[in-house]
């Protein structure tokens, strides 16, 4: 069964900024404060990701998602298998994850997003997009761990977008993009993703990080959370390479670092 968003009439569609299909990364604000904390509220209660044991815990909800005459679907499947190629960490098996609920394809802002991503690389109507809701819970004790388990990587994907929808008590986690997966040539310079701030990029032309972070107040935990969506998707169920996607892996992985030498990126 799939799960139906109601579509959005023209009065509400955003208006979405023309974006060259050259361009390999952008940042560009898509929502406000106020619409990710909204997306962040139907997403429910984040369940857990037992890959996140070995750095910055983690919660995450996941759903497969597509596009069907203006209107987003949600496909009931509960995991997805990233091919080691991409991943030699925790790819190469099932992941099972708690799926999103059904407010969250309902949801305005998230439909949003959704028509963000697909128009900005014309994703064809009926093509699956793998959406991950994620946090990072930052405690003094886990503050300054590497926040993804990868050094500088591609998940395997053609286009990718992270949005942040919430940042609380954290500082650092800049994320940044790469020609090179040895983060010498830089697309994007390292930045520090807001609220309702969106980085988009070509995941099979480029190489992504995101540094680690630490907590603004010892005294209280803080909380980084974002929404990634990878398109295509259907290598994502089924455990297979992507055939456009054809990066060399990268040769750095600071996996269980802290802020030791090769976790941060250059200033």
């Amino acid at each position: 069964m799939a799960r139906e968003a109601a579509p959005q009439s023209a009065a509400t569609m955003p208006l979405m900024k023309k974006v060259s299909t050259l361009e390999p990364a952008f940042i560009s604000p898509i929502i406000s404060a106020a619409e990710s904390s909204d997306i962040l509220q139907a997403c429910g209660e984040l369940g857990p990701d037992p890959s996140s044991l070995h750095f910055a815990n983690r919660t995450k909800n996941i759903a497969f998602v597509l596009c069907l005459n203006g209107r987003w679907f949600q496909l009931n499947h509960g995991f997805f298998n990233q091919h080691a190629g991409y991943n030699d960490f925790s790819g190469g098996y099932r992941r099972h994850y708690r799926q999103l609920p059904a407010a969250f394809v309902d949801s305005l802002p998230a439909q949003r997003l959704l028509h963000a991503f697909k128009d900005t690389y014309a994703i064809p109507d009926g093509k699956l997009v793998l959406v991950q809701v994620q946090a990072t819970n930052l405690t003094p004790h886990n503050q300054g761990k590497c926040l993804t388990g990868q050094g500088i990587h591609s998940d395997g994907a053609d286009c990718a977008m992270l949005a942040c929808l919430r940042r609380e008590n954290v500082s650092g986690a800049r994320s940044a993009v790469f020609r090179d997966a040895d983060g010498d040539d830089s697309v994007v310079s390292p930045h520090v993703l807001e609220e309702g701030e969106v980085l988009f990029w070509r995941d099979n032309e480029v190489y992504h990080y995101v540094e680690p972070a630490r907590l603004v107040d010892d005294e209280c935990d803080g909380t980084r959370a974002v929404l990634i969506a990878h398109y295509p998707a259907m290598h994502y169920i089924t455990g297979g390479q992507n055939m456009k996607n054809t990066l060399p892996p990268s040769g750095k992985h600071p996996r269980y670092v802290t802020e030791g030498e090769g976790s941060r990126l250059p200033q």
